[in-house]
């Protein structure tokens, strides 16, 4: 697991609703799942005016507006993470978008951490990593094409006696296009806002940013990976998609229902975009598809199917429209 200083640790509090991960050691992870970076990140003040310029604060509601008010006039620290570009279906990314306590239920089932995470209200986490930091992550604004939150936190520090106290603000925009062979490429950036209501904290924060600003670039990394292996997971592995599902813990019981129809499902469209490349045509039924899959249930190489009762979109309790995905010949923006 990458080391993590006390700021790489908001970071990973953020991304923690944000994508529902947390850095691990992707990498190691095999099949090989690539993420492209399409842009390097960046700190300086030309980009943060326009990160500021771009953020849509008439869209939060005025009730949980002056949060993000009092962080943008105090802000310690900034960075844009570097725009990344990987292959994940838009409803895998979605939900754990939408649900981070089921991620971080399946770290605990795959025994990668021991990081707890619990959902409060509709737009509310809470969250102990059990090293002496703790937090809330609270969803300011949340649609097809931007998602704020903002964090706030004690967090322990090697260089500190005592625990840093500080609150985040993180904006992500993410966008979806289809490829030739029919799979959707999620391409995201993170602008992460830190305030630090310590004056020596802030000026500490300052003076090792640049270590900071790497370490948290490449937790956003290694949590786009995770979500790129989930998605291959869900299209290859349904079955195994179930197990992790029955021994989640922590978690509303509906979930277990919504993580494995949401893998079925992924499962069905990628045996869908195979018959159609196989057959050569642009339309190929359910029926089609599931026949395929009974055949392979009878060679004994098709996933248990999944319960089709009791879900519910993923992407339908906090979002206010469907993630908008443009077509393999629509120019990436």
């Amino acid at each position: 697991m990458p080391r993590r200083n006390w700021v790489g640790g908001i970071v990973a509090l953020g991304a923690f609703w944000l994508l529902g991960v947390m850095p691990i050691n992707a990498e190691d992870a095999k099949p090989k799942i690539e993420v492209e970076v399409t842009s390097p990140g960046s700190s300086v003040a030309a980009t943060r005016k326009m990160a500021l310029a771009d953020l849509p604060l008439e869209k939060i509601a005025a009730n949980v507006r002056p949060k993000a008010d009092e962080i943008i006039k105090n802000v310690s620290l900034f960075r844009r993470m570097p725009t990344l570009k990987f292959v994940s279906e838009p409803e895998v990314y979605n939900f754990f978008l939408a649900h981070p306590d089921v991620a971080v239920s399946i770290w605990r089932v795959m025994e990668i951490s021991t990081f707890e995470m619990w959902q409060t209200g509709p737009t509310g986490f809470e969250a102990d990593s059990h090293d002496g930091s703790t937090g809330t992550v609270e969803v300011l604004h949340s649609s097809a094409e931007r998602q704020i939150v903002v964090c706030e936190g004690s967090f322990k520090s090697p260089i500190l006696f005592k625990p840093i106290k500080a609150r985040a603000l993180l904006h992500l925009q993410p966008t979806f296009q289809k490829t030739e062979d029919g799979q959707t490429t999620v391409t995201h950036t993170l602008d992460m806002f830190v305030s630090f209501p310590s004056q020596p904290v802030d000026i500490t924060a300052k003076l090792i940013s640049p270590v900071s600003h790497a370490m948290a670039d490449r937790n956003f990394r290694e949590v786009s990976l995770w979500v790129a292996m989930m998605n291959v997971a869900m299209v290859q592995h349904p079955d195994w998609i179930e197990q992790v599902a029955n021994k989640m813990e922590g978690v509303l019981e509906l979930r277990r229902g919504q993580l494995m129809k949401l893998a079925l499902n992924a499962n069905i469209a990628s045996r869908r975009r195979e018959l159609q490349r196989q057959t050569g045509r642009r339309e190929v039924s359910l029926e089609e598809v599931m026949t395929v899959l009974r055949q392979a249930a009878q060679d004994g190489t098709a996933a248990k199917s999944a319960p089709k009762e009791g879900a519910v979109p993923a992407s339908g309790e906090q979002s206010e429209g469907t993630s908008r995905v443009e077509p393999a010949s629509a120019k990436s923006k």
